[in-house]
């Protein structure tokens, strides 16, 4: 019998697209994930600094007294310009209301919200009560 074999010393054109397209899945897959990374971290990043903004809000009201806090008035909304590199994100803007319930306790809301680059409104808001003749009221009474 006298027969002559194949030969098989390549890929054929089919097999090497099938192994290219595979391959262009994997590493797009990867990119997509790598940019979605990116956009979680800075995402955290400033859901953070508006944690810190609230805070810093809420613990500068702590410091005042009573009758400092009932002079101050019922809404505000203040603008903080931000100071970082990146200029995609418009500034934070902060937003206080004061509601009187009783004669003895406030109501304070203060929310901070942004614009992210994709034009998407994040807000973040914090609620909390002040009473006459709370911690700082005693504080303020007794050092004075």
């Amino acid at each position: 019998m006298n027969s002559i074999a194949p030969n098989k010393q390549g890929f054929t054109l089919m097999e090497s697209l099938v192994a290219i397209s595979v391959f262009t899945m994997v590493i797009a897959g990867g990119l997509i994930g790598v940019r979605k990374g990116f956009e979680v971290v800075d995402n955290s990043r400033h859901y953070t600094r508006l944690s810190q903004v609230l805070q810093s809000e809420v613990e500068s009201l702590r410091t005042l007294s009573w009758e400092d806090l009932s002079e101050l008035p019922a809404a505000e909304t203040l603008t903080l310009e931000t100071e970082f590199e990146t200029k995609a994100y418009e500034a934070y803007t902060v937003t206080r209301e004061i509601i009187n319930e009783q004669a003895d306790r406030k109501r304070v809301e203060v929310s901070v919200r942004y614009t992210n680059k994709n034009g998407k409104p994040v807000s973040l808001k914090y609620l909390t009560f002040f009473t006459e003749g709370g911690v700082n009221d005693y504080f303020y009474r007794t050092i004075r």
